[in-house]
């Protein structure tokens, strides 16, 4: 009896399966920019890339699935204009990056003051060409 069960659901569960793979389709609602988040697996690469703005109180950050965050920094973290990497120290350990955290920009800790979700970083100005 058990063997027939068996044989009997074991091409179903084989028919449904894509089906259940694809799951739900439903997608979380984006946060509207200025809401204070955390990045989930920061320190484990989750941080996709990252760019400076220009007065160096703060970084934008990618994360792998091509969300944007604008950390804040307290005091100014100078050295990020020129890192070509950083690196993540999280309070207590943690894989995810959130308030309170530090990014090593070039041998300077710059604190994390406030990490909120965020649009993707303003184009920088182009310079106008000289005339020939």
């Amino acid at each position: 009896m058990l063997r027939k069960t068996l044989t009997a659901l074991i091409p179903a569960l084989i028919i449904a399966s894509p089906a259940l793979a694809q799951g739900s389709g439903h997608k979380p609602a984006p946060r509207p920019p200025g809401t204070e988040t955390s990045i989930p697996f920061a320190t484990h690469g989750g941080i996709r890339t990252f760019t400076p703005d220009r007065n160096g109180e703060g970084v934008y950050l990618e994360d792998n699935r091509r969300n944007w965050y604008y950390a804040k920094f307290v005091p100014r973290c100078e050295n990020l204009d020129f890192a070509f990497q950083v690196g993540f120290k999280t309070f207590g350990g943690g894989p995810s990056l959130s308030r309170g955290d530090t990014i090593f920009a070039g041998g300077e800790r710059c604190f994390i003051t406030s990490l909120v979700t965020s649009a993707p970083p303003p184009e920088k100005p182009k310079k106008a060409k000289k005339a020939a």
